[in-house]
């Protein structure tokens, strides 16, 4: 602006000195009360649209499908593949638990497979979305340069104003305050921005590595039950490797649980600030 006021921002460059002067030669003294009004809408509409494209997709939706994933596995654990000591274990052996476990795990295989691909697509929602905020957070910094235009050039306008001790202030200097208002809140919309996308940014990475952890699951305790041939394969599984597979995956999942959550906090926080900021103007 005018007064140097802008420079505030750091690295924000002042005003196009063409662009206040076409701005200044299209002043209308009978529309003060509406100067600049394109420029104001325009950014009233971008704030709103970006916290359109925060609210949607909310990745919490992940949280079930993770909760069933979690409930699959406690329910497979390869301690089962021993027999039991005793008589009990004369009746069910190694080739009888084998059979059973390679049945609930090809099951289990098939509906978490779903799993994998649910929460792969929602990665890649989380993608979208991000490019949508991105796209949102450019127009609101160029809203914020045509207004800066504009109040650079009503600050030219103003220059040498002085009202006296008990004059209304010039129609010009309260539409001023309105679009400096609206600047004010088109530049802390920015922030929330990159908030909403580092929100989902951290979900995203705890879901696409509970994804992989579930291929890496369903490869790994494949081949120790001896399912990854044509036939079922005359095999002793190892326990204690298909145990490190298995919680390592569970540990995954409990982090993009907890993540989940915590996401979902900051995104309600900043989706509340970016309602407060239109309810405002």
């Amino acid at each position: 602006m005018a007064d140097g006021a802008y420079r505030w921002q750091g690295n924000w460059t002042a005003p196009d000195a063409a662009r206040v002067a076409e701005i200044d030669a299209a002043w209308e003294e009978s529309r003060v009360e509406v100067f600049a009004e394109s420029a104001r809408a325009a950014a009233l509409e971008r704030i709103g649209r970006a916290l359109a494209a925060a609210r949607t997709g909310d990745l919490t939706g992940a949280a079930a499908p993770l909760s069933h994933a979690r409930s699959v596995l406690e329910g497979l654990d390869p301690a089962a593949l021993e027999p039991r000591r005793g008589l009990a274990g004369l009746f069910k052996g190694r080739g009888a638990r084998l059979k059973r476990f390679r049945e609930a795990w090809t099951r289990a295989a098939a509906g978490l497979a779903e799993t994998t691909g649910d929460l792969s697509g929602r990665v890649e929602g989380a993608g979208q979305r991000s490019g949508v905020l991105d796209k949102a957070w450019v127009e609101i910094r160029e809203s914020l340069s045509d207004l800066d235009a504009h109040l650079a050039a009503a600050s030219a306008r103003l220059a040498g104003h002085a009202p006296g001790e008990g004059d209304q202030p010039h129609p010009l200097v309260v539409r001023k305050a309105a679009l400096e208002a609206c600047r004010a809140a088109a530049l802390q919309c920015l922030p929330l921005i990159r908030s909403a996308q580092n929100a989902d940014a951290r979900s995203a990475e705890t879901l696409k590595a509970c994804a992989e952890g579930l291929t890496v699951w369903r490869d790994d305790w494949k081949e120790a039950l001896g399912l990854s041939g044509k036939r079922p394969k005359s095999v002793r599984p190892d326990g204690e490797r298909m145990s490190r597979v298995r919680n390592d995956l569970k540990t995954r999942i409990d982090r993009a649980l907890t993540e989940l959550t915590v996401s979902q906090n900051r995104r309600a926080e900043v989706e509340a600030r970016m309602e407060a900021l239109l309810r405002s103007l």
